[in-house]
């Protein structure tokens, strides 16, 4: 006999945390309100607002965070996604088209590829560029000094960049292969055959594309036993998640944690370079700076990784750390719940910016390709207000 699921104890502590339910208010953002409609009605015969209720969750962990019961709310949505037969949200054109791109690296490299000098052309302000999360127009990084290689040096890292480093904004992956050659003396590799981490497609309730995904990249690095360096916060929460989505598979199951347990997190491989080499220094920027670190949802809930970043810009001459004045705060992306749900994400992220304009930071640095996007997006080209960089590319440029 199957046991009965832990039902929901509505004691109201997940909207207390929740970013969409803190946004909109009403009860159905919540987890708890979702938890209650999953116990009384089947998403298998989902109404269209039933299916909009499930499409509006971003899936962040703050409500598995605080609950007392320890339910595990973002898991069970994504079950009942597996379940709908009607989509829900906005744009669900281009988010197919996404989803079918991140499932296919052969059709997402031609894309790339084929947008690539397009997109190098863009203007400055063209809202296309913030759409993507493009760097500013003519951004380029210092060049760095010839690191000496031995022919035959073995690496000491793989590297996995994920979707957003490797087709758009490459300066993230070179920036953390120089950063990962600047701490080991060799650069990473990057296996060829790897491929999108597969967070889309599990949050959309395709586990089937997820699955197929997660073993594709678990071949492409079984070649050696090398930690996995991963410089997206978003992809490295996908891939520890992969031995839970071989469950009912014992073979794969066991192939898929021993992956997971190779898995390094940017950040955390930077700090922990940094303490091996007490004599290592970042050089300071030229004149004095303030900067904010974006907690991604992704890491600040679970595995709950937001010291190692705070750290490192602890270290740096003429860089003063701040925290906002509510503390760390979703910014609203959500894989591709901005997509979903556009004036839902917009108004998350209005709470956001509207903390950065209180603690007016010169910088924002973040470590996930998606709160990356999103950020930029909102904060537009308006020259008042911070510069928004991945960590990587932060770091490499006060080597």
């Amino acid at each position: 006999m199957t046991e009965k699921p832990l039902q929901c104890a509505k004691c109201g502590a997940c909207t207390v945390v929740c970013p969409a339910f803190l946004a909109g208010g009403r009860e159905s953002l919540s987890a708890r309100g979702r938890l209650h409609l999953l116990e009384r009605l089947d998403p298998a015969q989902a109404s269209t607002a039933y299916a909009e209720i499930l499409s509006q969750c971003l899936l962040c962990g703050a409500c598995r965070s605080v609950c007392s019961r320890r339910l595990d709310p973002p898991a069970r949505f994504i079950a009942a996604r597996k379940q709908l037969e009607r989509s829900a949200g906005h744009h669900v054109l281009l988010r197919a088209i996404t989803r079918k791109a991140l499932a296919n690296p052969t059709l997402l490299a031609t894309i790339a590829g084929l947008g690539h000098p397009l997109l190098d052309r863009l203007p400055a302000d063209s809202g296309l560029r913030l759409r993507l999360g493009l760097p500013p127009e003519g951004a380029t990084f210092p060049p760095l000094p010839e690191m000496p290689r031995k022919k035959a040096a073995h690496p000491a890292l793989a590297f996995f960049p994920g979707c957003y480093a490797t087709h758009l904004h490459k300066e993230i992956r070179q920036a953390t292969e120089r950063l990962a050659e600047t701490f080991t003396g060799k650069p990473p590799l990057t296996p060829k055959q790897h491929c999108c981490c597969g967070l889309a497609a599990e949050n959309g309730g395709d586990t089937a594309t997820a699955r197929r995904l997660a073993i594709q990249n678990i071949n492409a690095f079984a070649e050696n036993s090398l930690p996995i360096l991963t410089s997206c916060a978003s992809c490295y929460s996908q891939l520890r998640r992969y031995p839970q989505l071989f469950e009912d598979d014992p073979e794969w199951q066991e192939k898929a944690q021993t992956f997971a347990n190779r898995l390094l997190e940017f950040s955390t491989f930077a700090t922990q370079a940094m303490e091996t080499d007490p004599s290592f220094r970042f050089a300071g920027p030229a004149k004095a700076r303030t900067v904010v670190y974006h907690d991604p949802c992704h890491l600040r809930f679970q595995p709950q990784l937001t010291d190692p970043p705070r750290k490192i810009l602890r270290t740096i001459p003429n860089l003063r750390l701040i925290e906002l004045p509510d503390g760390p705060q979703c910014c609203g992306q959500g894989g591709l719940f901005h997509l979903a749900q556009p004036e839902l994400a917009g108004k998350i992220r209005d709470r956001l910016l509207n903390q950065l304009e209180q603690a007016a930071p010169d910088l924002v640095t973040t470590t996930c390709s998606g709160c990356l996007i999103h950020i930029r997006q909102g904060v537009g080209h308006d020259p008042a207000r911070p510069e928004v960089h991945h960590l990587a590319i932060l770091l490499t440029e006060l080597l």
